[in-house]
């Protein structure tokens, strides 16, 4: 029996554009997790989607012309545009051609930022005014340094950021959530989802909502969420505890909720981790985690918590909650 679904990978195609034309609403990104959710066979069209956006590092010297692929792809007719895409998917998930997957990407912005980090890689980056930029897992930032400007336009995952004091340019990292502005500190931002989680290592950071409306003053050892309307502290951290982590490229949570560490576990990872969040939401995780090693993240997971991790492919592992045994 074949494995190919074509019509699966037709609606991938169409996700995809959706995803390109811009940020999908709470509804329409619910709709997407549960397609993906339907079967093994569309969460690993998922799976070789991400394998080909870890491809595309190779056109990172190429960013122009990328850009101009781009734009040439989708300034094409709809009916046409679909069409093309969905030929252009089938093509890059079973020959995998990055230059034909740039043209159906859903996160064209990412793939084109200064500076990207990929599954399992942590960067460190010595910045133009002396500040430090750390990244971990799947990353993406923007660069805006001259003589009136210091700003950091985070697109995707985490950074630590330790700010060189200039009087004259305040530090600043941007979100479509809004800003953070400093002078000279130590902080982590985390984009997750519609949120922006700001953790103060040292000294304070000024957080501005999107919309102008909030504005909040986060110290050190303080955690802060920011949407685009609201700004507001949200608990402690231990910045001794984060400094550690980050060192040792490891994960401390204490009494989450399962399916955000396996968010972020899947951040550090090619391929897919496959979950459903609801039948998952119950089990709470307290554990220190490796974060350079998801194979063996998973494994410590399903060892010590009522789940299954069973790897379909080398690109795809779905877990599940474990079923009692019949009596």
């Amino acid at each position: 029996m074949s494995d190919s679904h074509p019509e699966i990978e037709e609606q991938a195609a169409e996700w995809l554009l959706h995803l390109h034309e811009g940020e999908l609403n709470e509804p329409q990104r619910q709709a997407f997790e549960r397609w993906k959710q339907q079967s093994p066979h569309h969460a690993a069209a998922a799976a070789r989607m991400e394998v080909v956006i870890a491809r595309m590092q190779a056109l990172r010297g190429k960013k122009n012309l990328a850009k101009a692929a781009l734009n040439a792809a989708f300034a094409q007719p709809r009916n046409r545009r679909s069409k093309n895409a969905v030929r252009a998917l089938v093509l890059a998930c079973s020959l995998a051609i990055p230059t034909t997957a740039l043209l159906v990407s859903p996160y064209p912005q990412q793939w084109m930022a200064d500076v990207r980090n990929g599954p399992g890689q942590w960067k460190t980056l010595q910045l133009a005014d002396g500040s430090t930029l750390a990244f971990n897992g799947v990353s993406a930032a923007n660069l805006h340094f001259d003589g009136k400007q210091r700003r950091i336009d985070l697109l995707q995952g985490e950074i630590l950021v330790e700010v060189a004091h200039d009087s004259t340019r305040p530090f600043v990292v941007q979100t479509p959530q809004g800003t953070l502005r400093a002078r000279g500190t130590r902080f982590v931002v985390k984009r997750d989802g519609d949120v922006t989680v700001l953790s103060m290592l040292e000294s304070r950071v000024a957080v501005h909502s999107a919309d102008g409306e909030q504005t909040l003053e986060v110290d050190a050892g303080s955690q802060a969420l920011m949407r685009s309307n609201d700004v507001r502290l949200s608990g402690t951290v231990d910045p001794a505890s984060i400094n550690e982590a980050w060192r040792r490229h490891q994960l401390v949570v204490e009494n989450r909720p399962l399916p955000e560490v396996l968010d972020e576990i899947a951040r550090h990872r090619a391929g897919r981790v496959q979950f459903d969040r609801h039948a998952l939401q119950g089990i709470r995780v307290s554990a220190v985690i490796p974060l350079d090693d998801s194979d063996h993240a998973l494994q410590l997971l399903a060892q010590t918590l009522p789940i299954r991790a069973q790897a379909f492919t080398p690109w795809l592992i779905v877990v599940t909650p474990e079923m009692p045994p019949n009596e």
